[in-house]
């Protein structure tokens, strides 16, 4: 038997471009994109000229901590839909009320997934956490104010701790499904798969000052 080989840095990458393929997204990786899925414009040519039967939907994303971001949220829904089937009329969300926390449960999730599968360092993997949780206020009637929408975001985390983690944790079994099915190697896991709920979302809240729940966020 020849001996195991060890998979490319780009490997996941390269696997998730193919899970999203699969599921009808031709993915655009570039700067400047603006981390989105669309259905394709009547008429648009694929980007590299390279299929003569284009998918239904482009995914642009800048760079790979991106893609999975946006890999997450595609599997969480189920299926490739316009910014995930949330309507921009939509916006902004309410906290308060159950559909605005699933929707922080899910982004959330989506957050901690990119980080997991991010090649960098740990202090980078912290800093592209923060960045993305940093972009979040404007969506949940916070605009700008990063300090209220942590105090707001902490307590509907609180409300239902358990299920953040079991969001987060369907978001790992589903990215881990999707990568194999796009040709990832079983044996192959995220870089930093202790980028878990459990300590990273109580982490930037003491990094802010706030408590979290440590009792119901770690089961």
């Amino acid at each position: 038997m020849p001996p195991a080989t060890t998979p490319p840095p780009d490997a996941p990458h390269r696997a998730a471009v193919r899970a999203l393929r699969q599921l009808g997204g031709e993915v655009r990786v570039f700067a400047g994109a603006c981390n989105s899925v669309r259905p394709r414009e009547p008429g648009e040519a694929v980007a590299d000229g390279s299929d003569p039967h284009p998918l239904p939907f482009v995914l642009e994303v800048e760079g790979t901590p991106n893609l999975f971001h946006e890999l997450a949220h595609v599997v969480l829904l189920g299926r490739l839909e316009r910014d995930h089937g949330t309507a921009a009329a939509r916006i902004p969300f309410d906290l308060a009320t159950e559909a605005g926390a699933q929707l922080l449960r899910e982004e959330l999730a989506c957050c901690i997934e990119s980080c997991a599968w991010h090649g960098g360092s740990r202090r980078e993997v912290e800093a592209w956490f923060d960045e993305q949780v940093d972009i979040q206020p404007c969506f949940f009637r916070r605009d700008d104010d990063l300090a209220a929408f942590l105090r707001d975001a902490a307590a509907a985390i609180a409300r239902a701790p358990a299920r953040f983690v079991a969001t987060c944790r369907l978001a790992r079994r589903r990215v881990r499904t999707a990568l194999i099915a796009g040709g990832l190697p079983p044996t192959v896991r995220p870089p930093h798969a202790r980028f878990t709920p459990q300590r990273e979302w109580l982490a930037l809240l003491a990094r802010h000052g706030l408590p979290g729940d440590p009792e119901g966020a770690t089961g």
